[in-house]
């Protein structure tokens, strides 16, 4: 990987988001949130009743249609592609965005019939450097699978159930129970728990995960409410959740990264990757931890771009903007970082 990730002081341009605000009255939030809890559970009849390729098909029907009517999201798309494709011209930018809400659609649909594509798994998923994985778990130091929000990340229930591993996958709340308790009850099968971030017992329970010697799955391409620092992703100061990164210099766990890729003929292909142990390198845990973070954006970048019309494009990945403060400090890491690595090498 590369050194060069922090674009100059001047060429930082971070994206914002004001113009798409979505400005409701506060006292629509529990209509909608009791709409979309009614759209999900009848989503999950659909998923019991149509098979999967239906569900597909009809998920880029609706992300087809998402992308004529919800035009701030749309928004949000087309910039934050501009911003880090800047070679892209508006036509191509405008295909991009389609695909992004095509492929969108089809993974929520997918979502919905997980337990379809759990029991017919085999078939579905192709599975790439498998080696990896059983290699790092042969090493009995414990795993940190870092998972990236593209193409179906959800699959790894079902990698799991094929495997027989166990696994615990650290996730965010949705703002509505009802909701999360349907999500995890797609998600959570007897090889699968879900940990909801943000909790001291769940904390606990990461940290047991890998001194047990068991998979832990963890995502940081983000900008979520968890304890994060300020790391370059695309080149841009990006809020990055450092969980990863402390858990691999703590526990010695090997990390690893899975990317899943949704093929042309609906099935999907699932790639694991060796990133490594992480060792103290530096005086400061601070350091250590900046500098394994920016390895993991490194390697997410990496992949991100291979098929990036697959990754979840939605997120405001930038909503956060450092103070002149925080700047300030992550450019002194940086600084440090590639030194220091100059220096070793």
């Amino acid at each position: 990987m590369g050194t060069e990730s922090l674009q100059s002081e001047t060429e930082i341009l971070q994206p914002i988001y004001d113009e798409f605000k979505k400005n409701r009255p506060v006292w629509t939030t529990s209509l909608r949130r009791g709409v979309e809890y009614a759209v999900f559970r009848f989503g999950l009849y659909l998923g019991k009743k149509l098979s999967v390729s239906q569900l597909q098909k009809l998920g880029r029907g609706v992300g087809s249609f998402a992308y004529q009517v919800l035009r701030k999201d749309r928004g949000i798309v087309e910039k934050q592609l501009e911003l880090i494709f800047p070679e892209l011209d508006a036509a191509q930018r405008k295909q991009w965005t389609k695909e992004c809400f095509g492929h969108f659609g089809q993974m929520l649909f997918e979502f919905l019939c997980l337990p379809k594509i759990l029991q017919d798994e085999a078939n579905l998923l192709e599975v790439e450097n498998e080696e990896a994985l059983t290699n790092a778990i042969q090493a009995e130091k414990g795993v940190i699978l870092l998972a990236m929000h593209s193409g179906n990340w959800e699959l790894i229930s079902a990698y799991a159930k094929r495997s027989g591993l166990k696994m615990k996958a650290a996730t965010t709340n949705f703002p509505d129970r009802r909701i999360n308790e349907l999500i995890e009850s797609q998600r959570e099968h007897g090889n699968m728990e879900i940990l909801r971030r943000g909790t001291s017992s769940a904390i606990r329970k990461l940290l047991n995960c890998l001194r047990n010697k068991e998979v832990l799955v963890l995502a940081i391409d983000q900008d979520t409410n968890v304890l994060s620092t300020w790391v370059p992703f695309f080149g841009i100061p990006a809020k990055t959740p450092v969980g990863a990164a402390v858990f691999a210099l703590k526990t010695g766990a090997t990390v690893l990264s899975y990317n899943v890729f949704r093929q042309t003929n609906g099935t999907f292909r699932m790639r694991f990757e060796t990133l490594g142990n992480f060792d103290r390198q530096y005086p400061e845990m601070e350091q250590d931890v900046y500098s394994v973070t920016r390895k993991m954006n490194l390697h997410l970048e990496q992949r991100i771009r291979e098929n990036p019309q697959q990754w979840a494009w939605f997120h405001r990945r930038w909503r956060h903007r450092p103070s002149e403060e925080e700047l300030r400090k992550m450019k002194a890491l940086e600084q440090y970082v590639i030194e220091s690595s100059s220096k070793l090498n």
